[in-house]
């Protein structure tokens, strides 16, 4: 506004200069010039002050504005250091189940175990455009896990805390992802490719609901079978500590193979493709088991624009005492009927042969559901499954299981 003020003065200035004979000969007149001169610089002087005001009052706006949003929202989790990004998330899955064991009916508080309770820190640096390196720490947290309680057991607080990611990575897009430390193995997942929306309370790992359980014999006795010792689908090696080596995909497959602790080893082939009928998803692994024992399994899912799916996998493990195999189908339905989100239908069928002895023949069938809510990043479900065990010489009553429960994710 200074340079304003200079502006105008100077141009006056230049107007008096140029009439020297007005100047000279009306002196009444000169006064008159300079008071007119005098009111518009103190005009100027009052716009000037109006202005700084406001400006001043609209940074006190902005301040308050800025603290009250620092209240309102924390500033996101940050790395101790600063070539690292750090994310925290996980969910809570907590549920109610119902069990028939042939004698009694029982209500389990739980955590079910197809998703269980969990919280992870991931870490991730950019070292090029091309190449991350990053680590996982991830816990789950179960009180009352489904895999755990029982008819003598309906409060299980063991081993609430326990680790299923400690892991550091390396993720290259021309080279492929080399991981160390405890984690998937290649194998693991290979069971369970699974597109139908429904695998939170019912897929291929069909005892998670309750496999903790104990199956009755025909004088009403608990016996010492679970449903989780009989219910396999021989998912590879699982969450191990390992080296383990994935290549980048190619058409949409990927290669991997992992050496994992007490000489164990895997390699898995996985695909997933977008077609113009919908989505295929697969997996095929081998896994060399501890005992020496030698492992085939896969799954495949195929999720139609309709919202129909397919899902269907087995394997085989080649050993000296059991060889247990497992076959298990699904056929499921998806849709967006409501606005909270896509609701999800399904029905399945599960064998698994030679488990614990070599008469063994568990059969399960199931039907689930799960409602979407996305605006609260929650799952709604609710599933029932009926586990039927036939083995020589036992007569076993049939367990019958209704779960309905919550996962909400952050």
């Amino acid at each position: 506004m200074a340079y304003q003020k200079a502006l105008l003065a100077t141009a006056i200035a230049c107007a008096m200069a140029s009439a020297p004979a007005l100047a000279l000969t009306d002196a009444q007149e000169l006064d008159q010039l300079k008071r007119q001169l005098g009111a518009l610089l103190e005009r100027v002087d009052q716009l000037e002050t109006k202005t700084q005001n406001a400006e001043a009052r609209a940074r006190a706006a902005e301040t308050k504005v800025e603290t009250m949003s620092a209240h309102r929202a924390p500033a996101a989790v940050s790395s101790g250091n600063d070539k690292i990004r750090v994310s925290v998330s996980g969910h809570v899955n907590r549920a109610m189940l119902v069990v028939d064991d042939g004698k009694e009916t029982d209500l389990y508080h739980v955590d079910n175990d197809s998703s269980s309770t969990r919280l992870r820190v991931i870490g991730e640096g950019d070292v090029s455009p091309e190449l991350t390196v990053g680590t996982a720490i991830e816990v789950q947290l179960e009180s009352n896990s489904t895999a755990k309680v029982s008819q003598d057991n309906e409060s299980d607080s063991d081993n609430i805390i326990s680790d299923r990611r400690l892991e550091v990575y390396f993720d290259h897009d021309r080279l492929g992802k080399l991981w160390m430390g405890k984690g998937w193995t290649a194998s693991e997942d290979s069971s369970e490719m699974d597109l139908s929306g429904t695998a939170l309370v019912g897929y291929s790992s069909t005892a998670d609901i309750a496999g903790g359980i104990k199956f009755r014999d025909g004088a009403g006795n608990l016996s010492m079978t679970r449903v989780g010792d009989v219910f396999l689908n021989l998912d590879g090696l699982g969450r191990r500590n390992r080296l383990r080596y994935d290549t980048p995909s190619f058409a949409g497959m990927k290669l991997a193979a992992s050496a994992v602790e007490d000489s164990a080893w895997d390699t898995a082939l996985t695909y997933s493709a977008d077609y113009d009928l919908g989505t295929l998803a697969a997996a095929v692994a081998y896994s060399d088991q501890q005992n020496n024992s030698g492992q085939v399994n896969g799954s495949a899912s195929f999720l139609h624009n309709s919202g129909v799916s397919v899902t269907l996998a087995a394997g085989e493990r080649d050993s000296d005492a059991l060889d247990p195999n497992f076959f298990y189908g699904k056929l499921g339905y998806q849709n967006q009927w409501f606005n909270a989100g896509k609701t999800a239908l399904s029905a399945d069928y599960h064998v698994a042969n030679h488990a614990v002895e070599r008469s063994d023949k568990a059969k399960s069938v199931g039907v689930q559901m799960v409602q979407s809510v996305d605006d609260w990043a929650t799952e709604l479900y609710v599933g029932y499954r009926n586990y039927d065990l036939e083995r020589a010489g036992e007569n076993l009553d049939e367990v019958d299981a209704l779960i309905a429960g919550a996962r909400i994710k952050f």
